[in-house]
């Protein structure tokens, strides 16, 4: 059993926004043997008794996938935009994430649950100042909601750093614009570090378990890929091939 944290004492510890992040996919499984050498470092978030929660993601992007085609295309500068509602806590943000390079920086603002997946009048102003303060464009392209996705979700934090550990399961995801059409990701699991640096603990125990980094493990791209709305999988190709046996 992990030794629990509070999401106080967790924001304390390690509540950064400007961090690397790295994934790693692998089966059911394979997870349930990796779990076992977590334990001894890191602390679980756990919320009136709860340690596993639902979160809810509406990305946006532009009319033409641009945001899509930056990251498929491997750009320099990456955006991704999205509504996060905390389903369990029944709190919601308005999340910009920008990559450069390895370094991930994290915008966001707390808003009204009834507005996740809407483009507010002070979530489009919040996204413009953000994107002309990368892009140098004071009006950028219009977006609106292109995707959901969906899962549950443990955190874990270390007990001695500031690299925060989440682990996403039970995974699906739905188109909103084109087909409509749903998909479920069946016995894969998303590990992914958030810290400071590129060699946290977490990838010394993948490496003792032998698992790799996983390259292209993007949920909104492989969500727009899977969905059906593109079928060139490009830079994403070894993950599909691996999600799809593990199904």
């Amino acid at each position: 059993m992990f030794s629990p944290i509070s999401l106080t004492e967790l924001n304390a510890t390690a509540s950064f926004l400007d961090r690397i992040d790295t994934k790693y996919l692998m089966t059911e499984q394979k997870f349930m043997d990796v779990i076992k050498d977590m334990k001894e470092d890191f602390f679980v978030l756990e919320i009136g008794g709860k340690s596993v929660f639902e979160y809810d993601s509406i990305y946006m992007d532009t009319e033409g996938y641009d945001f899509y085609f930056d990251h498929q295309n491997k750009s320099a500068l990456r955006s991704k935009v999205r509504t996060r509602k905390y389903i369990d806590s029944n709190i919601a943000f308005f999340e910009y994430k920008q990559k450069e390079g390895k370094l991930l920086r994290k915008f966001r603002f707390e808003m009204d649950t009834k507005d996740h997946g809407k483009m507010t009048e002070a979530a489009q102003k919040f996204y413009e100042e953000i994107y002309g303060n990368f892009y140098g464009e004071e009006k950028p392209k219009k977006i609106f909601p292109s995707l959901i996705t969906h899962c549950n979700r443990l955190t874990l934090c270390s007990k001695d750093s500031a690299e925060r550990v989440t682990i996403d399961f039970n995974i699906w995801t739905e188109d909103l614009r084109e087909e409509k059409k749903k998909k479920e990701f069946h016995n894969a699991v998303i590990v992914e570090s958030k810290s400071s640096t590129a060699d946290g603990k977490i990838a010394k125990i993948m490496a003792k378990n032998k698992v790799e980094k996983a390259s292209g493990c993007s949920k909104y791209c492989l969500g727009l890929l899977y969905t059906g709305i593109f079928k060139n999988p490009g830079k994403f190709e070894d993950t599909m091939k691996k999600l799809d046996a593990m199904s």
